[in-house]
């Protein structure tokens, strides 16, 4: 059979599955007297090709695992499609269904494994007590019992006192309690197990060895399902979350141009595991001569962008932090640090203990003490006030609650501190008086490492901020007059958040057409705020911008955040002069990680602008996890949706990896084309450039961003014939009916708790 033939009708079926072979192929010897197998004479077929158990050992025998090791292959055929190719690491995971597995082989599946050794170390046990089991002794049999059942103990206790926790919280839902309950029930049935399997052992230990072998022998059975379910209990918790890790050329202009190349299930993780991950993948590119320019993740990992991996500060937030925790000390200690105790002989104060606090505040204080006679608590509190301008109230030390003697030097001492750390940093080389986010060198590629959150989920946060009220100066019900009017794309889906993951319904919340209402409307407050955002969204998602729109409306979005941030902003930006006692939550009414990933990505972007006269610009998208969501969408068309266990992830990695890669391929000898893709051969035009069709009257632009769409059934100014428009995304009665998912069953009323 020809290669490229071959190669053509894996990818089909993959793409397709058997259904494309049996279609494709036909029957073969199907229906087939079975005297016929095998014989080509009498196959009935339409088209020779291989089959499906062919296509499944040629996937098999290629360099690409099932594993979630780093895909070197992946990384190399990545190479070879881009020799010159800058490159972002994307970081995004996907619920799976938590399922704790074990084939008729033995074969473990659904575990967390985060590459600390605990899996693997847990799996060698199982197997050296399973292994062999006819040989083991008695007594190391007891032995082992009787620590199988303190661990049992101790987590039946656990899940008791989870239980009796949860029932007493009202929210919690009978289907919770069902399952905390049977949690308790198979603990207490795996440590009677224990005790009776200790008590049998302990009895053979005295028999004459032909009777303790045919006791043991009689209990290998119930012996091995009580080992399979004790280990089922000691792989808890399951994975209930995939993480891949994608790496995408920064200029996008060739298709594809991202490639997965590892995957992480876990249950839990953090962001220092993360690092862990990347700086693998970093060492690796770094001996191939890859570039790596960035990191990109979602919100949940908000570390990464405020301190870099050599422990750098890369965000002013991180700084207030440090500076904070520096003044964490003793009153006494604090009053060493601003109490005058002499002077140089050039009349510069002297302190007990080395201070940052300038000359000129310890000189005042000392004259407020000595020379007006104040108490030391109001002289503490006039060089307070000093601190900033005059028509600023400085936030407390403690949010809402007034400031005690310590909380005041902490305050007076953490501000100065802040400056002064700024200043160090200064000398070398970052400037966070002028930039709330600068990124770090990289300890491994020795190179400029960028962290940045997707776009798309700080849309759909900043979307819910806004739906939740917490937006300052911003009346939500104009937004419902927004709804009703006929110009605007707003729904009433959108407006309520509905669909709270559907980036969608976010663009159509805070949406031109939206401010342009607003504008109409006299609505100065809300047209200035929706018009920053969607400007701001649009420099990161929009086709049509130059650079300089781009940096003039991501600096319109950086200055209305600063602006909360930091009042007097505008007339004097040095952040050294910020307040360190503003928290982050509630700034604009956002989140701490909206804040931190709208400005880090802000910063970040423009930092690589600085660069576009070295590399040229960089695609807008580049540093969203647009491609991890494309590979979730792949994987969820080929396993049939939410079902997804880790078993049937492993199993389609593999394949989706391996068809990234050969899509990559220069000299594929046939075309791949989707009906999601524009195809081409071509490197695609730059995304600033506005196409032809999408250039409307008097520069108006009809890009995507400006044509929002919406159903015509969701439209709140629709008033006839609403109820004959098909509604999307339903399931009929009889489906629903038939699709209504079974929870556990009853615990049985001996075990009920």
């Amino acid at each position: 059979m020809p290669e490229d033939y071959r190669q053509w009708y894996t990818m089909m079926e993959v793409e397709f599955g058997t259904r494309f072979s049996k279609l494709f192929r036909g029957p073969a010897w199907s229906g087939c007297n079975s005297s016929d197998f095998n014989y080509p004479a009498k196959a009935r077929v339409n088209v020779a090709a291989i089959s499906h158990t062919t296509v499944t050992h040629d996937l098999k025998k290629s360099k690409y695992t099932v594993t979630s090791e780093i895909q070197e292959t992946a990384l190399q055929d990545l190479k070879k499609a881009n020799p010159n190719g800058r490159f972002w690491l994307k970081l995004d995971a996907t619920d799976i269904k938590p399922a704790l597995q074990e084939s008729v082989k033995g074969v473990w599946n659904g575990d967390c494994d985060i590459h600390d050794g605990a899996l693997n170390k847990l799996r060698k046990e199982y197997v050296k007590r399973t292994d062999d089991l006819i040989h083991q002794s008695p007594k190391d049999l007891v032995k082992n019992f009787k620590e199988d059942a303190t661990f049992l103990l101790d987590n039946l206790n656990k899940a008791v006192d989870l239980y009796k926790k949860k029932s007493d919280d009202e929210t919690s839902s009978n289907e919770k309690l069902k399952e905390l309950n049977w949690e308790v029930v198979e603990y207490t049935t795996l440590l009677s197990q224990a005790q009776q399997f200790k008590e049998q052992y302990e009895k053979t230990i005295s028999m004459t060895k032909s009777d303790a072998l045919r006791v043991h022998r009689g209990l290998l059975p119930d012996l091995r399902t009580y080992l399979r379910n004790l280990f089922k209990k000691k792989r808890q918790p399951a994975a209930t979350h995939v993480l891949v890790i994608m790496l995408s050329n920064e200029k996008r202009v060739t298709k594809p141009y991202a490639q997965p190349i590892q995957y992480i299930a876990y249950h839990n993780i953090k962001d220092d595991q993360v690092r862990v991950f990347t700086t693998k993948i970093k060492k690796l590119m770094v001996e191939m001569d890859m570039k790596c320019v960035g990191t990109v993740t979602d919100g949940e990992f908000s570390k990464l962008r405020t301190i870099g991996e050599d422990k750098t500060p890369t965000h002013l937030a991180q700084l207030i932090k440090e500076a904070r925790a520096s003044v964490n000390v003793a009153v006494s200690t604090l009053k060493k640090m601003i109490i005058k105790t002499g002077e140089t002989a050039d009349g510069q104060p002297i302190t007990e203990k080395t201070s940052v606090v300038p000359a000129h505040v310890i000189i005042k204080l000392d004259n407020l003490l000595h020379v007006d006679n104040l108490a030391w608590i109001d002289a503490l509190k006039t060089i307070r006030g000093d601190l900033f301008r005059t028509n600023y109230k400085p936030k407390t030390w403690r949010e809402h609650l007034d400031e005690s003697e310590k909380e005041m030097l902490q305050s007076i001492i953490g501000q100065y501190k802040l400056a002064a750390v700024i200043n160090h940093w200064i000398t070398k080389g970052r400037d966070f008086s002028a930039h709330v986010y600068i990124p770090a060198i990289d300890p491994v590629t020795k190179e400029v490492h960028r962290e940045q959150e997707d776009e798309n989920h700080l849309m759909k946060r900043i979307a819910k901020h806004v739906r939740d009220g917490q937006v300052p100066d911003i009346d939500f019900g104009r937004f419902h007059e927004a709804m009703l009017d006929d110009d605007t794309v707003l729904t009433e889906a959108a407006l309520l958040g509905q669909r709270r993951q559907n980036v969608g319904d976010a663009e159509r919340l805070l949406s031109h057409s939206v401010a342009d209402f607003f504008l109409k409307k006299g609505y100065t407050n809300e047209e200035y705020f929706v018009r920053t955002v969607a400007l701001w969204h649009e420099a990161t998602d929009g086709r049509g911008m130059s650079q300089d729109e781009r940096r003039d409306a991501n600096l319109r979005m950086l200055k209305m955040i600063m602006t909360n941030w930091m009042p007097w902003y505008e007339e004097d930006p040095d952040l050294r002069n910020i307040d360190i006692n503003i928290r982050l939550k509630g700034i604009m009414g956002f989140s701490r990680e909206t804040i931190l990933g709208v400005t880090a990505n802000i910063e970040s972007q423009e930092f690589r602008r600085g660069e576009n006269a070295e590399f040229g610009p960089e695609h807008p998208r580049a540093g969203s996890t647009d491609d991890v969501e494309c590979f979730f969408s792949l994987l969820h068309r080929m396993t049939g949706g939410a079902h997804v266990t880790l078993k049937d992830f492993k199993y389609n990695w593999q394949k989706l990896t391996i068809q990234f890669s050969v899509r990559m391929d220069p000299n594929l000898p046939f075309y791949v084309w989707t009906l999601s893709e524009r195809f081409s051969l071509e490197d695609q035009p730059s995304f600033d450039i506005l196409p032809e069709d999408q250039e409307g009257e008097n520069g108006q632009r009809l890009t995507r961003l400006h044509c929002l769409g919406h159903r015509s059934r969701e439209k709140s100014s629709v008033t006839v014939g609403r109820s004959t428009i098909a509604a999307s995304h339903t399931l009929s009665v009889r489906a629903a009916f038939f699709r209504k998912p079974v929870g556990l069953p009853s615990v049985p009323p001996q075990f009920q708790m």
